[in-house]
């Protein structure tokens, strides 16, 4: 049974790391920064938010300057705002930096001119000024790594491909000689980007894994994305296994870490690969995950709405996809997407295309897909262009354009013998790349060992030292302060064990109170037949007495077999009465975890008689139709009786709240139902309780089976009937699972083993 000692555990350790550890990093930084000598000033995975509130009540211009370059140096950026909001950083730390000197303002002066240059989309000028002002950084040895990521997006957005190739090369060569190693992997995830862009996915791949490999040192949410880019950069090369596993593993760290941005650029390729494995309904179900997921990203929205409207195309309903065309193309008319940048591929005149193709609008389908041709050439898009000359070819055949067809026909079997002598030059040259790579890292592990040496001669002892103090005086401050809320949360603990104790016991005899009236109300039944029964008996064992009298034995023998059968009926209700009070007697005593062999329809039917009972004894106006399906066949299987009871008992009263809340809001339109079926599925039985209520809402369907959760009115739940019954039957070895469809009902699963155990 799951514990709630551990979800206490849990938050606790959560509060601790959040309301004191973590407040204490900047300061740690500044303490360190502060060192005379000192010229490096970043942290990578501090709050942005929490780190710009500091320096705004920082009094000091040197302080604020200090933590403007760590802002700086952040990634929590989105690319619609990047070039904006890093000029408006910049225009405070010049401001501050002429009142305290703290920095050598020249590499940043160049930094403010790129990101203005940027901020106008100059590219050219922004590329310019932001690589002087790497020059500049270099010198100084300073960590760079989101400059040089945020010139990488000015390649991008310039589409000068080959430039950026052949810049980060040099660049790399330089930082893996000279550091820092986060520059490095700044040049390495650039690369990766390049490598893949003219189709040589080895090489792309490799460099961002070695990027990968080192963010996780610096910043693990930034090797998480990294890694993502990894799977989607797969699905692009057709390995779509590889794709998928890489999503399972970056997907739940993503959404860990709230990055809804990166999470929609997972669901982007899965959407496309369960497209080509030709399953729509899953496609849809990630291309809502998509949406979802994009937030207020207006690019990542509009690919995702193209997403959306691919589907239903494949689908065949282009009414559905035609809304969600149109959204998409809004919002790119604003934003000026093209279809290569920093986003996944955005082919939203290929899919108007496919929406003219079903609409059987040749005109508008043959512009469309001509568009999309030529928007593809102009941004150097070779496989869009293969794709869509393919597609041209295609569509100029069914409609009997034959000089039209072999036009594009011999464009397409031109371009892609182009490729595939470059794809060929990057297989030829590979044992002569790995020459070389091996010559150049004997070359630069050389000078890095010349290098060391002559830090080595060149270091200051006494920052050594002093730096080692600082850390130990910090660690003995830690480690005393965290031996104090040891023994804080050792008491909190032990008074938290004993709340949870109760409020079990509070759930435990909560249901029984449910099942209190059912039961007075089974047990009358029986009550009733002993007494008329009883009495009926009287009046024949007076008539029997008075036809003695009269010597009339015929009579009287009959009247003594009425007399006996009354009596068999009297004994066969009087035991029905004692199994009902054996039965609230077992729901009502300790658990003793013993398992034994029930017949699970008869202890459903039974549970759900008792409920309903009980609540038609509380509102005499509560009616539902009950409909029950039992699978005849199910043997008797193993488990503890009172405490499977228990979980239909929590379930029927579920269903019967929902519904009958409905009712009261729909009134004579509606009419409350509540189906119970079980069944055997190979070795396990199924039981399943259906209701025709509201439904759950899926932003709470992932919290019902936490404890202390509940959507009832104050007073009228505890939030634990729900998370006991799921421990109950993870106990048992069993899967409790919910299906739900807001406004028409919810259905629980309970699924059990019908081996003995």
């Amino acid at each position: 049974m799951r514990s709630l000692q551990s979800s206490f555990h849990q938050s606790l350790i959560n509060l601790l790391m959040e309301k004191y550890i973590l407040k204490f990093i900047p300061l740690f930084l500044l303490i360190f920064s502060s060192h005379k000598g000192t010229a490096q000033y970043y942290c990578y995975t501090c709050n942005y938010d929490s780190l710009y509130q500091q320096m705004l009540s920082k009094k000091k211009p040197e302080e604020k300057v200090k933590l403007i370059t760590i802002l700086l140096e952040h990634g929590d950026w989105s690319y619609s705002t990047i070039f904006e909001g890093k000029f408006h950083l910049l225009d405070q730390l010049l401001a501050y930096n002429k009142q305290s000197k703290t920095v050598d303002a020249t590499s940043y002066i160049k930094m403010h001119e790129g990101y203005d240059y940027g901020r106008k989309k100059n590219w050219e000028q922004a590329l310019k000024s932001l690589k002087e002002s790497v020059n500049l950084f270099d010198k100084q040895k300073k960590s760079i790594l989101f400059l040089l990521l945020d010139i990488r997006l000015a390649y991008n957005l310039s589409n000068k491909q080959e430039e950026r190739l052949e810049y980060f090369k040099d660049k790399l060569d330089y930082y893996r000689v000279n550091g820092p190693v986060e520059n490095e992997a700044a040049c390495y995830h650039s690369l990766g980007g390049s490598y893949t862009y003219k189709g040589d996915y080895n090489s792309g791949i490799s460099n961002y894994l070695k990027a990968a490999d080192i963010y996780k040192s610096i910043d693990p949410h930034l090797s998480v994305i990294t890694i993502n880019v990894v799977g989607a950069q797969y699905a692009e090369w057709g390995n779509d296994e590889r794709a998928k596993e890489y999503f399972n593993k970056t997907i739940p760290l993503l959404k860990n870490y709230k990055d809804s941005g990166s999470t929609g650029y997972a669901y982007n390729a899965l959407v496309k690969i369960a497209l080509k494995e030709g399953n729509n309904k899953q496609a849809l179900n990630y291309a809502n995950e998509e949406l979802k997921n994009r937030g207020k990203f207006m690019n990542g929205v509009a690919i995702a709405l193209l997403d959306k409207a691919l589907v239903y195309l494949s689908l065949k309903k282009p009414d559905l996809a035609y809304p969600n065309l149109i959204e998409s193309k809004k919002i790119t008319d604003t934003t000026k997407l093209k279809i290569i940048s920093n986003a996944p591929l955005y082919e939203i005149d290929y899919g108007y295309y496919q929406y003219y193709e079903q609409m059987h609008n040749d005109e508008k389908a043959e512009q469309s897909l001509l568009t999309a041709y030529k928007n593809a050439v102009q941004e150097k898009a070779s496989p869009l262009q293969l794709k869509y000359l393919k597609a041209l070819s295609l569509f100029y055949k069914r409609r009997n354009k034959q000089d039209e067809a072999l036009k594009y026909v011999t464009f397409y079997y031109a371009l892609n013998d182009t490729l595939e002598r470059r794809a060929g030059a990057f297989n030829i040259a590979q044992y002569e790349n790995e020459q070389k790579d091996k010559e150049q890292t004997e070359r630069i592990n050389a000078l890095k060992q010349e290098r060391i040496v002559q830090d080595y001669k060149l270091s200051q002892r006494n920052k050594i030292i002093w730096g080692v103090v600082v850390v130990l005086l910090l660690i003995s401050a830690l480690l005393v302060f965290i031996s104090r809320q040891l023994q804080r949360n050792k008491r909190i603990l032990k008074k938290l064990k004993s709340t949870q104790r109760k409020l079990i016991q509070s759930e435990k005899m909560a249901s029984l109170g449910e099942l209190t009236a059912g039961i007075a109300h089974e047990i009358q039944n029986p009550l009733n037949f002993v007494n008329n029964f009883s009495e009926v008996n009287t009046e024949l064992l007076q008539e029997l007495k008075n036809e003695l009298q009269a010597d009339n034995k015929q009579e009287a023998f009959s009247l003594a077999d009425d007399i006996i059968e009354n009596e068999q009926k009297i004994n066969h209700h009087g035991k029905r009465a004692d199994a009902i009070v054996k039965g609230m007697l077992q729901h009502s005593r300790s658990n003793t975890s013993k398992k034994e062999p029930t017949d699970i329809n008869k202890l459903a039917d039974e549970y759900l008689r008792l409920c309903y009972h009980g609540l038609r004894a509380k509102d005499q106006f509560f009616n539902v139709t009950m409909q029950t399906d039992f699978d005849q066949s199910l043997e008797k299987i193993n488990i503890i009786p009172q405490d499977i009871g228990r979980v239909l008992l929590n379930l029927y009263t579920n269903a019967f709240y929902v519904v009958n809340e409905k009712r009261k809001e729909q009134h004579e339109i509606y009419e409350p139902s509540v189906t119970v079926t079980t069944k055997r599925m190979g070795d396990k039985v199924e039981i399943k309780v259906a209701d025709n209520g509201n439904g759950i809402p899926q932003k709470i369907l992932d919290k019902i089976f936490q404890p202390f959760f509940t959507t009832k009115p104050t007073g009228q739940g505890t939030g634990l009937g729900l998370s006991l019954s799921y421990d109950i039957i993870k106990a048992h070895g069993g899967e409790l699972k919910v299906e739900t469809k807001e406004g028409e009902g919810a259905e629980f699963t309970i699924i059990l083993s019908s081996k003995f155990n």
